[in-house]
């Protein structure tokens, strides 16, 4: 447990103070390591049963060598962030950088391929990003009305270049992000998608699959990319699980560093206030590995039941510096942590 009153749904993971230890930042305050004592960085108001802070991506906005943090939120349909005041202390001032619409969440990602991490945020009315550049985060259209409930990145075509993916279909990458021409392919419809809508070649048969799970709803699935006769594209879908609802926010990774990754992802408390299906349903956190000679996800549990979910976004890091890899995980049933301790069973 790092913060158990803590309500906010996102969180990220940075070295706030320069000392050398990974902080964890949540919504109104940050977590000083290693013993998580609180600082505060600001108010953050409350409407309707949620926090007006719907991502928190640490991002050095202003160039002055102290980490910020980026956030959006869905009630003020605006992309902001809170600036580090460093030695000096005190409150973390909030500056707006655009208002692109109501945002479920957001994903640090590198959208251009320049190395420098970008702030990808689920705009359910179009589709933006922002680059980082001397003078603070720049805006880029890729499409003024194709959004909906569901972000990612990835390549999905396989020339190299990271697309971005929403719940209708996906953006392919021109030779310039910031500037070209982003096609849209209408190949799927997902429904309400979780945050990120992951791409990787699951089953190694060189064509990128897509895995994603329903924000709103019960299951998880997957997209098996194929090709047809003409060497068009296909696309079969696949139930992965359907045992429980609102997973949101889903992180591809090698969680026990033995080459292969899988999905780490967990049910959001109350992502409608209890209302959707499976609202009041028992908290879970997992992941999901591919089993190549059964063609099928297997599942292992991390937590279930009692206050451990998964929030609007995990954080998957090596937190403690101990080369094992750790998940930090918000929510409105408080802000914990999952150190690795051993083997987890299934």
């Amino acid at each position: 447990m790092i913060a158990a009153a803590s309500d906010f749904e996102a969180c990220g993971v940075a070295d706030l103070d320069r000392d050398g230890d990974l902080d964890v930042v949540c919504g109104d305050a940050w977590y000083e390591a290693p013993t998580w004592t609180r600082r505060r960085i600001g108010l953050v108001r409350s409407v309707g049963g949620y926090r007006v802070d719907f991502a928190d991506v640490p991002m050095d906005v202003d160039g002055d060598g102290w980490t910020d943090v980026v956030s959006c939120s869905w009630h003020d349909r605006g992309v902001f962030w809170r600036r580090n005041p460093g030695v000096t202390g005190g409150e973390w001032k909030m500056r707006v950088v655009d208002r692109p619409g109501n945002m479920e969440t957001a994903i640090g990602a590198d959208v251009d391929g320049d190395g420098r991490l970008d702030f990808l945020p689920n705009t359910v009315e179009s589709m933006v990003w922002y680059s980082l550049e001397d003078e603070g985060l720049v805006r880029h259209l890729i499409s003024p009305d194709r959004g909906g409930h569901g972000v990612g990145t990835g390549d999905v075509d396989g020339d190299g270049d990271d697309d971005v993916l929403g719940p209708e279909g996906w953006f392919e990458a021109p030779d310039d992000a910031r500037d070209g021409e982003w096609r849209f392919h209408d190949e799927w419809s997902l429904g309400g998608a979780g945050i990120s809508i992951i791409v990787h070649d699951f089953d190694e048969d060189g064509l990128a699959d897509v895995f994603w799970g329903m924000g709103h709803d019960y299951g998880l699935f997957w997209l098996k990319q194929g090709r047809d006769d003409a060497g068009n594209r296909t696309w079969k879908r696949r139930l992965v699980d359907d045992s429980w609802s609102q997973a949101h926010g889903l992180v591809l990774v090698d969680l026990d560093r033995d080459g292969t990754p899988e999905v780490v992802t967990g049910k959001r408390r109350h992502a409608h206030n209890g209302k959707d299906p499976g609202g009041e349903d028992e908290l879970l956190v997992c992941t999901y590995r591919f089993d190549p000679k059964e063609s099928v996800f297997r599942k292992t549990t991390l937590a279930r039941g009692g206050d451990v979910g998964a929030g609007h976004y995990p954080v998957v890091v090596d937190l403690d510096g101990d080369g094992d890899l750790d998940v930090v995980l918000p929510g409105k049933s408080g802000l914990h942590l999952l150190r690795r301790r051993g083997r987890p069973t299934p």
